[in-house]
Parts: structure tokens; C-alpha cells; sequence
């Protein structure tokens, strides 16, 4: 925002101005819920999404009484607005305006999850994780409380050993869940196990998808789960067990909302009045002094009910920065279960695991990594927490090695190069292929796995340009038009064989080559087709995959391609039908990727764009 006035901010969607609070609603958390609107009709420029962070100011954004907020969703010409807290006196005075924020909030938190760590006494329990994760001592387990399979267990042999094994964890196990292997259903079946014998669980992972995934897993097996978190950001299937759902049916809403009613009629009084000039200064502080005394009842009151629902549930779900919330108060767990610690970083992991006595830690170090803006962290936190008790400490790991996901084909070059061959495909999913689904067959395209070669195609790999193929000036992401063009009509051919749009996804690791893609197939996706990023895909799959490597250039440059983990996700999101579009000769000299191709000529499945008549 600097350099940039707040009128061209506004033109430009980043910005509202001049706003008035019209009604508050109490949020949960000790949260505000603000209904704002904009004094003139800019809110249709206005291209905040909710769960952004925005800062809220009155005469400067950077001035020291701006308050911290995140958007929530627009109601009519209001734009809703979470603020913690309640406003202060000038802001209920006055006008103010709206700009977007950077997110300060899960740094201040890892902060305070560090030195949680570091000054634990060393008989607490942090002090005793602290020992463990830190390599001071061993992970310690109990004796074998689980010597054979439970009768009417979902579970499989590998998956029934991580349960058990997390079981008796004195401190620290993990469950190390490559693709499709079931690590959310394992990690679920041990919340309920644990819930059962009279232990209080937090869940957490290091994205709200991954703490939604989990929690719904936990109420299919019939396990009450409380979710923590703004509801906006919270997945439809979990509305209900959000803390605003469970504070309505707790039946004390009603105070609530009459205290909040009664506050918002006053501020209308106060601006109608204001308006006609039949106020003065004293009584329309008076008023507004009066409003924010209810509304700060109906948050105290909120939050007493909040802080009973919490402290009475068996098993509360959050993200891992989440979980420094304020809401929690002191509450510790017996057991705190951090799906997705491979993506978190230390201090936001420690977030969480400062939580609990106990900590069970889920994850795949072979898939893609926290992210880590600044180069410089990139020693410290560009490695897990995970990834190092693997290495150092491999008793307190199980392995899950049975996948329901890939054709046995597709397993095979993962499993290899990524997990020791370890992994089995399970007999569900072992040959089932396209033809499973009623597709017309393709004589020119192997099923299972295709690598189509535009070595010596000329389609050379660009950056920035032209905004009407997908570009922006100055793009400093790379694309390949020539590339783009085959995946299109690659896709188009697996559609017109009667493929779903919605079982297809076609992804490629650069932004640049999303934009364009997503322009050719625009239609396609209309009817369901999703195109995205490799990292924009973890942890999803579909019964058919085109993935677009887009680097091609003389010099054999592959850019973050050389992270291996990257390609491992993409081709491991598959269950049917892969199909990879690369040039061989930029990609071939690097180990990895050598050994892709190796094995793609071994199934004989490496074509080249000349190979059939819809090449070229």
C-alpha cells in the first residue's frame, strides 16, 4: 500500500473507505462479527474473499489503534468483517476505512510456541516432548495392549500396527501414510480408540482441509468432534460442528442475540439521528458508550459458553496454528494427533503439540514440503519435525504400506524411487482401469500410464507476455504454448471417450501454464474438468490425471522440478489413467526423471507427439 492512495487502492479492489458499523453480532472466540458499508457503492470492486486478513484504520494504515480483522462473507451492499474483541470508542465515532493485511497473526503464535518449548521445566509434559522431539532422549512405549486384529476391524494389517503402536506411545509415535494408503482413516480409528478408553484428543493438521477431512472421518465412526476456527473458513460437512452451531442449540443464544439486538438499535438511532443533525456530541456518546456496554456482555457471556462447550469436549478439531487460539485457555490434552506434519513447520507444529502429553504425528516426507518464503529459513524450517524423528528415531515410526488408490502400473515407478517398494496395491484397485468406468477404447494410448515426448517439437518454454493466452507482464512464471496446446487436446480426447469432467483433472507445476491452460479448456471446465497446480492438488486424487511438465530448453534447466517430491505428487494423484506431457531431453539427465522415462519405455509407454495423427 505504500506509495498508492487509498482512492487508487479503492479503484483498484484492495481497499474500502469511509465505512460505517451498522450491526455486530457476537462471533466465537471473543469476536466481533462488524456489517460495514462503504459510504459509496465500491464494494462491487472489491475483490476481498472470506478468511482474508484486512486492517481496519482511521487516519493512516500503519498507525499503532488500527485493528486486525479478517473478512467474512457480504450480506446485501455489507461486507462482513471479524474483528477479536470489540471496537473501540473511535471507531464507533467515527468513518474509517479497510485495506488487506499481511497475516502477522501465525508468526506471533509460533513465537510463543518456541519459547512455550524452550521454558518448559523438564518434568511438564512440553518439557518432556521437548526431550524427544529435540533428540535428548528416545521415544517411549508402553507394553502391547493390541496382540491381533479387533474383531470387525476396517483396518488393515499395516494400519491395525501404526494404531497400536500409537497406543502405547508414552510421548511421541508417527504414522508415515504414502498416497492413498489411508493415514486419515488410521488416524481417525486411533482418536476413537483413545476416546473410548476416557482420553481427551485435540486434532489438528497444518491446513483447515486436513482438519475438516479428519473430523469428518471421526463423525462417521460416530466420534462428537468440536471444530474450532472462524465458520467461514470451516467445510460445509462440519458446519454443524463448529462452535457457532453448537452455542445455537445450546438454547443460551437468545440472551445473546437480544443484547446484540438491542445494540444495533441503538447505533441506528445514533446514525439517523446524526444524519438529521438532532444530536449532539454528548448524547451520541452516551448512546454509543451504552451500545458498546451490551455488546461487550453478550461477548463475555458468549465466551463463558464457548470456554463450557470446549472444556467438556471429548475430542476438539483445529488447525495447528489454531490451537494457540485464546479460547483454549490452559487446556491440555492427554493426546494431541497433527495430521499433515510433514507440511507443517516447526513452530507451527509446536503450536499444537504443546497442547498435549502425548503427541502422534502423521505424515509423508516423500510429498511436498511447509512452505517457506524467505531462503534464508529454508535450512532451519525447510525440514520437519517428522522427517527428523524418522531419521533419527525409526522404532517410533509404522509404516502404512497397503494403497487403495493407484492401478498396480501406477504404483510401481512411485513406490520405487520414493518408498523402497514398499507399497501393495490392494485388490480393489490393483487392475482396474478405464475401461472399468465404460470408456471407448483408444488403440493409440496406453490406459494405465502414457509419457508423451515433445523433445525436438520446438515448443520452447517462456515467460510472461501475452495476457490473451493467460500471461501478465512481467510473469516471472513459466509456460510452454506448445505444451498447453497438446494437454488441451489430450484432455478433449480422454472427454470424448466418454470420461466424466469431473473425474479428470489436469495439472503442471507452474501458475503461468494454469492460467493458460485453464483459458484453453474454459469450456471443459464448465462442465466439471479441474486444472490447477501440482501443490494446489496434494492430498487429492482422480480417476484420470494429465499432468503438464511445461520445461523445455536447451540447457536442461528444470527449475523447482529438481524438488523430486513435486513429481511425486503429481503422478501419485492417478487411479486409472496417467498421462505425462514432458521433453525428454531437458528432463532426462536428472536421476529421477531418468529413471521415469526408464520405466515408462520398459511398459512401453513413451510416445512421442508424431506417434499418432492427433500429434503435432
Amino acid at each position: 500500500m505504500v506509495g498508492t492512495s487509498l482512492r487508487d487502492r479503492v479503484a483498484d479492489g484492495v481497499a474500502l473507505r469511509d465505512l460505517d458499523v451498522l450491526e455486530t453480532d457476537a462471533a466465537p472466540g471473543d469476536r466481533t462479527l462488524l456489517w460495514v458499508k462503504p459510504a459509496r457503492p465500491e464494494l462491487t470492486l472489491f475483490s476481498g474473499r472470506p478468511g482474508e486478513p484486512v486492517r481496519l484504520w482511521l487516519d493512516r494504515p500503519d498507525e499503532d489503534d488500527a485493528l486486525a480483522g479478517v473478512l467474512g462473507r457480504r450480506r446485501d451492499d455489507l461486507q462482513g468483517v471479524i474483528i477479536s474483541g470489540g471496537l473501540t470508542e473511535p471507531f464507533e465515532e467515527r468513518r474509517f476505512h479497510l485495506d488487506f493485511d499481511a497475516p502477522t497473526t501465525t508468526f506471533d503464535r509460533g513465537d510463543s510456541a518456541i519459547a512455550a518449548f524452550r521454558d518448559a521445566p523438564a518434568r511438564e509434559p512440553a518439557g518432556e516432548l521437548r526431550a524427544v522431539l529435540f533428540g535428548e532422549r528416545a521415544p517411549e512405549f508402553g507394553r502391547d495392549e493390541v496382540s491381533a486384529p479387533r474383531p470387525g476391524s476396517r483396518l488393515n494389517g499395516p494400519q491395525e500396527a501404526a494404531v497400536a503402536l500409537a497406543m502405547r506411545a508414552r510421548d511421541v509415535a508417527l504414522v508415515f501414510g504414502p498416497p492413498g494408503t489411508g493415514k486419515t482413516t488410521t488416524l481417525a480409528e486411533l482418536v476413537k480408540r483413545c476416546v473410548a478408553r476416557g482420553e481427551r484428543v485435540l486434532v489438528t493438521a497444518a491446513s483447515n482441509t486436513a482438519v475438516d477431512n479428519l473430523s469428518e472421518k471421526l463423525l462417521e465412526l460416530g466420534v462428537d468432534v468440536v471444530r474450532l476456527g472462524h465458520p467461514i473458513r470451516v467445510s460445509p460437512g462440519m458446519q454443524d460442528a463448529t462452535l457457532e452451531a453448537r452455542i445455537a442449540a445450546s438454547g443460551e443464544q437468545g440472551l445473546i442475540r437480544e443484547w446484540q439486538k438491542e445494540a444495533a438499535e441503538i447505533r441506528r438511532k445514533v446514525r439517523t439521528r446524526s444524519d438529521r443533525g438532532t444530536m449532539d456530541r454528548a448524547e451520541r456518546r452516551e448512546l454509543l458508550q451504552e451500545a458498546g456496554r451490551l455488546s461487550k456482555d453478550a461477548r463475555r457471556h458468549l465466551y463463558g459458553v464457548q470456554r463450557a462447550i470446549v472444556h467438556g469436549a471429548r475430542v476438539v478439531a483445529c488447525t495447528a496454528a489454531g490451537a494457540d487460539a485464546g479460547l483454549l485457555g490452559d487446556e491440555l490434552f492427554d493426546r494431541v494427533v497433527l495430521d499433515e506434519a510433514t507440511q507443517a513447520a516447526d513452530p507451527i507444529a509446536l503450536s499444537a503439540l504443546r497442547r498435549g502429553r502425548i503427541a502422534i504425528l502423521g505424515g509423508d516426507p516423500r510429498q511436498l514440503p511447509p512452505t517457506v518464503i524467505a531462503r534464508d529459513a529454508q535450512a532451519g524450517l525447510g525440514t520437519t519435525l517428522f522427517e527428523r524423528l524418522v531419521a533419527r528415531e525409526p522404532g517410533c515410526t509404522s509404516w502404512l504400506t497397503v494403497q487403495y488408490r493407484m492401478n498396480e502400473t501406477l504404483m510401481a515407478y512411485p513406490s520405487e524411487s520414493m518408498y523402497s517398494s514398499r507399497l501393495i496395491a490392494h485388490e480393489s484397485v490393483r487392475a482396474h482401469d478405464l475401461g472399468g468406468l465404460g470408456l471407448e477404447p483408444d488403440p493409440d494410448r496406453t490406459e494405465i500410464l502414457t509419457f508423451i515426448d515433445y523433445a525436438g517439437a520446438g515448443w520452447d518454454e517462456e515467460r510472461g507476455g501475452d495476457l490473451a493466452m493467460g500471461g501478465r507482464p512481467q510473469d516471472p512464471s513459466t509456460r510452454n504454448p506448445g505444451s498447453a496446446n497438446r494437454t488441451a487436446r489430450e484432455a478433449r480426447r480422454l472427454l470424448a471417450r466418454g470420461l466424466l469432467a469431473r473425474d479428470l483433472a489436469v495439472i503442471t507445476p507452474y501458475d503461468a501454464q494454469v492460467r493458460l491452460l485453464r483459458t484453453l479448456l474454459a469450456e471443459e471446465m464448465t462442465a466439471g474438468l479441474e486444472v490447477g497446480s501440482i501443490d494446489g492438488f496434494q492430498g487429492r486424487e482422480k480417476e484420470a490425471v494429465i499432468l503438464d511438465l511445461v520445461r523445455s530448453n536447451a540447457d536442461g534447466q528444470i527449475g523447482f522440478l529438481s524438488d523430486t517430491r513435486r513429481m511425486n505428487v503429481a503422478i501419485t494423484r492417478a487411479r486409472r489413467s496417467l498421462v505425462v506431457l514432458g521433453d525428454s531431453a531437458t528432463i532426462g539427465d536428472h536421476p529421477y526423471y531418468s529413471g521415469f522415462l526408464e520405466a515408462a519405455g520398459v511398459l512401453g509407454a513413451h510416445r512421442t507427439v508424431w506417434d499418432d495423427e492427433d500429434g503435432g
